[in-house]
């Protein structure tokens, strides 16, 4: 299982949020760049990055920063945050991104979904379906999760069955350090062909060791390594 260090990015610092609250906000560092080459540095050559400024506002203010952390010798790096078109897709993949994220567009937008399904980076392109449970059901949210979709987390795997590449967010528990959501993530995980990363929630060793053992391709891991509940030396043993 690989396991992918998260720096979230808000006006150009690494930054966590609870819960996906912008009005939750704790910042870790004011250099992304110098934070990804600590996680490379311990031999982390995968790092999951999100754009926060794209995300909520479409803005491409970071833009330069992910660039110059796409361009750090022996890293790759997947980014999310604002990407509702294919032009946003090429013009991130031209500058060193390695994998795109896709959310809220997927999921509202059809026309674009479509063209998600006949583009030529579809191998390239990870789905971003983050979920909260409503009467017991995970239900898609969008819009940096201020918007419930009405639309199931199963459902729109099932009516999608070309989508592999699925990022799962469990957004209640997301910065939590409570725990992810196993049983939900075994669930995606009996789909035939789902490369599934786990996300939400991981908090201690453990929870990682979970992943892995319940089949995840990866997991990200974020908030636990900024507080200190996950060393890297920790992690790093635990990545195989």
């Amino acid at each position: 299982m690989k396991i992918l260090p998260a720096i979230d990015i808000l006006n150009g610092e690494c930054v966590r949020l609870l819960k996906g609250d912008f009005n939750e906000v704790t910042k870790y560092s004011s250099d992304p760049i110098h934070q990804a080459r600590v996680f490379l540095d311990k031999g982390f050559n995968y790092l999951h990055i999100i754009d926060l400024n794209a995300a909520s506002t479409n803005s491409m203010d970071n833009f330069s920063i992910i660039k110059e952390i796409a361009n750090l010798n022996n890293l790759n790096i997947q980014v999310g945050g604002g990407i509702r078109s294919i032009d946003r897709i090429k013009k991130l993949i031209d500058c060193g991104v390695d994998r795109v994220i896709v959310g809220t567009a997927a999921i509202e937008n059809n026309n674009f979904l479509s063209n998600l399904r006949e583009s030529e980076y579809l191998e390239k392109i990870i789905f971003a379906l983050d979920f909260k449970k409503i009467n017991a059901k995970p239900m898609l949210a969008t819009h940096g999760w201020a918007v419930d979709s009405n639309i199931s987390l199963y459902d729109f795997i099932n009516r999608n069955k070309w989508v592999k590449n699925i990022l799962a967010t469990d957004i209640s528990l997301d910065g939590t350090l409570l725990g992810p959501n196993v049983d939900i993530y075994k669930k995606i995980l009996e789909i035939k062909g789902i490369k599934l990363i786990a996300s939400g929630g991981i908090g201690t060793l453990k929870d990682v060791k979970t992943m892995k053992s319940i089949g995840a391709n990866e997991c990200i891991v974020g908030k636990a390594l900024y507080e200190n509940k996950i060393t890297l030396e920790e992690l790093k043993n635990a990545y195989s």
